[in-house]
């Protein structure tokens, strides 16, 4: 993403995503409510971070981690010019978002996970930072073409099936409690889907 995008531009996308996605669903599916501390990995430019926000309330905190600086300075600028004070800015890595150890009721990774290339180290991140009982969800798409296809050839493209991420989720000790699958268009009217996984 880029880093140099007006927020103005940044807002317009969001207006017309908004129209598109079903907030409230994924606000339900993770639980959330006042006083909720949830993580958003991969947070762009903040779009489900400054949603959530609203929800969980001054009381709430929401962590955004990107591992690009440039792009956390850009989400900082927009938390300035919205106000939004229960949101902490987080540089993490590839391979560890840094969110802080069994302390988070949710976390979100959105539109991001057909890019981590360390899957289960991860996860394994996550899902220390989760309190016991804690969600985690899944947003990721994937054009019907490439359904059949091997992982390796949907990551290339920037999508990953759902099957794929179930196994991951399993894998790394999640138990699977909701999918849909699709969840709504995305970009470019490409399918999107969800998956819900309990600590």
């Amino acid at each position: 993403m880029p880093s140099d995008v007006s927020l103005a531009a940044i807002r317009a996308d969001e207006q017309q995503r908004d129209q598109r996605e079903k907030l409230p669903e994924i606000v339900g599916a993770l639980r959330l409510k006042p006083g909720s501390i949830v993580g958003d990995l991969g947070t762009g430019y903040g779009y489900y971070a400054a949603r959530f926000s609203r929800v969980v309330g001054p009381a709430g905190r929401v962590f955004a981690e990107e591992i690009d600086a440039a792009l956390l300075d850009k989400v900082r600028e927009r938390l300035q010019a919205d106000r939004l004070e229960n949101i902490t800015l987080v540089l993490g890595t590839p391979v560890d978002p840094k969110f802080p150890k069994g302390a988070l009721d949710a976390v979100i990774i959105a539109d991001v996970y057909h890019e981590i290339e360390r899957p289960k180290i991860v996860l394994a991140h996550v899902k220390q930072a989760l309190k016991p009982g804690g969600l985690l969800i899944v947003v990721d798409y994937l054009k019907p073409e490439l359904r059949n296809r091997t992982r390796r050839d949907q990551g290339k493209e920037h999508n990953i099936a759902l099957e794929f991420v179930e196994h991951d989720l399993k894998d790394a000790g999640f138990t699977l409690v909701e999918r849909r699958d699709p969840y709504c268009p995305g970009y470019d009217e490409v399918p999107t889907y969800f998956i819900v996984a309990l600590r």
